[in-house]
């Protein structure tokens, strides 16, 4: 018997480390996460996709059919995850009332004269292979409605993590870091953006250059940066990546890979007269986090806030201690709310599938800039 109250959220994310599948139980008005999985995304295919998400990139096919193709496969891909997430905790399909698919963004341009956004990843094929309906593309309706169409995760946070008894942060870690303020005085707007980079660069830094230097490693990223622990902040390059113009932009704003890629890292690094080592700039690039993150949070002038971390990047210690330093408070995660940090954000699509087959709003316009409440997706049955 169908159940109304459970729904699959999906989420690839910037970092593309893998689909986040997470299976919601929203009963009695809770919301619960009852099992997860990372389900894993081919090197090869993830070669392609970042090949495809950074605008200055070379590649041998035509980017039109390259984009197509890749739709196809994500399709497939995000399709097995869920029918993976089924098998391994034998449920039945007739269980979820619908899965939400964020999709994979390939592109992310709201300031734009024309303003889109691109996540990739067909709909119709998920469906298809999982007989279950499906909410695809939230962040349109947002951006049609003069919104960023990002971050859409702050009314999650708001509905599931808001505090009556204090000021909260969330920030998530993924390839872009981005916060939401949560304040307990609910007369008080919500306001959430993406701060810049948090993994993005760390990871395509030391990819680039971990086996160059002869180094193994069963990761495809700096583990608790110990890659960057070897190296010295580098001022000059630290000073002139926060100048960036971004960084001092008022919200609302959203940002991604195209933005904040090692052709950007490159071009500022490449102006100072001396060559800096590889670990050097792993070490300044954790700085560089850390510090955007920091004064992004402190500008916002709040006493008495905590801060609570999701996404990959709450693992890494080394991070979170830089952040508790220059907050003077210490960093915690949202496990420690009883939220699993690492499925967070596939939580956030579970839920906005559910607002979206309710009809009920999933944007906040306090953080998006849109010029009203919007019900955002589209449902393939």
């Amino acid at each position: 018997m169908e159940s109304p109250n459970l729904y699959i959220g999906l989420m690839s994310g910037t970092s593309i480390d893998g689909v986040d599948v997470a299976l919601v139980d929203f009963s009695n008005q809770s919301c619960k996460l009852l099992c997860s999985l990372l389900y894993p995304i081919d090197d090869e295919i993830k070669k392609k996709l970042v090949s495809l998400s950074v605008p200055t990139s070379h590649n041998s096919e035509y980017r039109i059919e390259l984009m197509a193709k890749l739709d196809i496969i994500m399709g497939h891909i995000f399709a097995n995850s869920v029918n993976e997430l089924l098998k391994q905790n034998n449920l039945a399909k007739e269980q979820i009332t619908a899965l939400g698919s964020h999709g994979q963004t390939i592109r992310h341009r709201p300031d734009y004269d024309h303003p889109f956004t691109l996540q990739i990843g067909d709909p119709n094929i998920i469906v298809e292979k999982t007989g279950i309906s499906v909410v695809a593309d939230f962040r349109r309706a947002d951006i049609a409605a003069g919104g960023q169409g990002a971050p859409l995760a702050p009314a999650f946070h708001n509905a599931v993590l808001h505090s009556e008894t204090e000021n909260r942060i969330i920030l998530n870690l993924g390839g872009i870091a981005n916060i939401t303020f949560l304040p307990k005085d609910k007369s008080l707007p919500v306001i959430g953006f993406d701060t810049g980079p948090a993994n993005t660069l760390l990871d395509a830094w030391y990819l680039k250059h971990h086996q160059k230097l002869g180094s193994e490693s069963e990761t495809n990223f700096d583990q608790d940066s110990l890659f960057a622990q070897q190296g010295a902040i580098h001022r000059p390059l630290l000073e002139q990546l926060l100048k960036d113009p971004y960084l001092h932009i008022a919200p609302p704003k959203s940002t991604g890979r195209e933005y904040f890629s090692l052709d950007w890292l490159e071009k500022h690094s490449n102006s100072l007269s001396k060559t800096i080592t590889k670990q050097d700039i792993q070490r300044t690039l954790v700085e560089f986090t850390a510090t955007s993150i920091a004064n992004t949070i402190k500008n916002l002038s709040i006493e008495n806030i905590n801060t609570y971390a999701c996404g990959g990047g709450m693992h890494n210690h080394f991070l979170l201690g830089l952040l508790s330093e220059k907050l003077l408070t210490r960093v915690q995660t949202t496990n420690e709310l009883g939220i699993d940090g690492d499925y967070l954000e596939a939580m956030t699509f579970a839920w906005l599938a559910k607002q979206r087959i309710e009809n009920l709003p999933g944007n906040l316009p306090s953080v998006t800039g849109a010029s009203r409440l919007k019900v955002l997706g589209s449902v393939y049955l």
